[in-house]
């Protein structure tokens, strides 16, 4: 492609993100409504997407990286793409995986834990690009727990192949797909002999690359979600999610219910003596929108914390209280942090490829080859 195509096709991906950004930003109602209509076939996502990636990141990252607040979108206004570097990073040719599910410690290959982990990662259906993307994040970040040394049972990390997290025999990929295994199989093997060994990059270093399913109209950062030391997961605006199913969702509790989810907290010394309309208190939201902290019982508790606690979608949530029970009202699906699956497939249907894709989820990080 040229570069004036690719200016031109730049200009129009632009176009169509802004209008989009506007009218999430300008039209809420509506976009409430949209998420409200997918929001009924949400209970039919699949474990993967629920839990897309949630990982605690250990402390050994870079402390210079860039900061959140320079960031901007590194592709959608015409800027070129940062140079591929060299991957520098140590070479090995396998992964060992710890299945918790079996009880099993396996060793894989490189490319078949890249195959593995697409199948249970993101739909077969979405664009080729996103497929990519999605596969270059799972190398980088799986290779950043691999060179952290921090063992699981012996292992570099966990999976549960029996629910299809991480890893998944191929056995199972072909009782699950039947008749359709090979032509599935093939798409992802292409998909993994194409990027494998590709990968996010910080000062030389493999990056933590964190993913999650869907956003809440922006992506978070690191910092307000797991504190310091992955200043280089900045927040972006990501406003095609908002048209996804599943962004939008609602869960209802009783007080008795808050009570008794609180009450796994047995650190915290919550104080449910007050009217409990009153319960929930002072709720500081972060700029992307996600919960940074909340009082609950006069208990200071982070939106992450929250969010697990009640076992949410989101930290992204508005809170109201009606004849004794709270509605939670939730947008995005995940922790927030670096790149939203659904948010590349819209961008790759928008006609962006894979490395536009990562460049804009991961400003300030470089990819190697």
């Amino acid at each position: 492609m040229s570069n004036k195509t690719r200016g031109t096709h730049f200009k129009r991906l632009l176009l169509s993100f802004l209008v989009l950004y506007t009218a999430y930003s300008l039209i809420p109602t509506a976009v409430y409504a949209i998420g409200q209509m997918g929001s009924s076939d949400a209970s039919t996502k699949t474990n993967r997407e629920a839990s897309a990636s949630e990982p605690e990141p250990y402390s050994r990252a870079p402390q210079d990286s860039p900061s959140p607040e320079n960031s901007s979108p590194a592709f959608l206004d015409g800027r070129r793409l940062p140079a591929p570097v060299s991957n520098t990073a140590s070479k090995n040719s396998f992964f060992t995986v710890y299945d918790a599910g079996t009880k099993q410690l396996l060793k894989v290959s490189e490319q078949e834990f890249l195959v593995s982990a697409l199948a249970c990662e993101m739909d077969l259906s979405a664009p080729e690009e996103a497929l990519k993307a999605q596969a270059v994040v799972i190398y980088t970040l799986y290779s950043y727990k691999r060179a952290s040394g921090e063992k699981v049972n012996g292992a570099d990390f966990a999976c549960d192949s029996e629910s299809w997290l991480v890893y998944v025999p191929k056995e199972a990929m072909q009782e699950r797909w039947g008749e359709n295994f090979e032509e599935y199989y093939a798409v992802l093997e292409a998909i993994a002999e194409d990027v494998c060994g590709q990968q996010l990059m910080i000062n030389g270093r493999t990056a933590c690359a964190t993913y999650f399913a869907i956003s809440a109209g922006n992506t978070e950062t690191a910092e307000n979600v797991w504190g310091p030391g992955l200043a280089y997961l900045q927040a972006v605006a990501s406003p095609g999610d908002a048209f996804c199913d599943g962004y939008l969702s609602e869960a209802v509790f009783s007080a008795d219910e808050i009570r008794d989810a609180a009450g796994q907290l047995a650190e915290k010394n919550f104080d449910f003596s007050g009217p409990e309309e009153d319960w929930f208190q002072n709720q500081e939201r972060s700029p992307s929108g996600y919960t940074k902290s909340i009082q609950l019982g006069g208990v200071t508790l982070t939106g992450a914390e929250l969010r697990s606690m009640l076992s949410l979608r989101s930290a992204c949530l508005e809170i109201s209280y009606a004849d004794g029970s709270y509605t939670f009202t939730v947008r995005g699906w995940g922790h927030g942090v670096g790149m939203s699956q659904a948010g590349a497939v819209f961008l790759a249907r928008q006609g962006a490829d894979y490395r536009e894709i990562l460049n804009y989820y991961y400003p300030g990080l470089s990819l190697s080859i």
